[in-house]
């Protein structure tokens, strides 16, 4: 514990506890930026745009993706029944290759579709209909913007092939790898023989 002049003493847990707050209302306020307010739109379209990087995928606890340069246009489409909504998302994400090691850099390119519906209380009805109470009066479009980023990206991260067919990956690196799994299948092979007891039978009768 420490003490301040003319401030009480905090303990461990309340400081731990208070930064936790600050952290978390930091977050939060970023969240904010995300935040579109339908109630007060005119019936129509709407487009908000927003510049993705590092920092956004921060807001995110565990993020899948760390940093990028991406663009998304989110266009609004307000009636009184409903609320259609477009994500439109280009650029890149950073990566680590998954041959190689090295960095690199993913392309995105995504167009998705939400329905928003109204009615008593909030519930999923699929992956793109939701349906929002009455009195709710905004969304909050970060988490969709999120998870259209992710889902878009392929299952491997490979460096591409260049316009003659050749691998654009490390070649340096590669080759660092190609030795460590040569010296770890030799270094396991040397454990098995040290742990099976025929080679140590064999080994007796070389000795003789």
């Amino acid at each position: 514990m420490f003490e301040i002049k003319n401030y009480p003493i905090l303990s461990h847990k309340s400081i731990f506890l208070y930064f936790c707050k600050v952290f978390i209302e930091g977050k939060v306020d970023r969240l904010k930026d995300y935040n579109i307010s339908y109630k007060g739109l005119k019936d129509g379209m709407h487009k908000f745009e927003y510049q993705i990087g590092a920092p956004f995928f921060n807001l995110f606890e565990e993020p899948l993706v760390e940093s990028g340069t991406l663009n998304a246009v989110v266009t609004l489409n307000k009636s009184q029944k409903m609320l259609v909504v477009d994500f439109d998302i280009k650029g890149t994400v950073s990566s680590i290759c998954d041959k190689c090691m090295g960095p690199m850099e993913i392309p995105v390119e995504s167009s998705d579709r939400m329905y928003f519906n109204f009615g008593i209380e909030y519930s999923e009805q699929s992956e793109e209909i939701i349906v929002l109470p009455y009195e709710e009066h905004q969304i909050n479009v970060a988490q969709w913007l999120y998870e259209f980023i992710i889902v878009s990206l392929p299952l491997r991260h490979v460096h591409p092939d260049d316009e003659n067919g050749n691998s654009t990956c490390d070649t340096q690196m590669l080759e660092k790898l190609d030795e460590y799994l040569v010296g770890d299948e030799n270094s396991s092979q040397e454990q098995e023989e040290t742990n099976d007891p025929r080679w140590d039978a064999l080994k007796k009768l070389i000795n003789k």
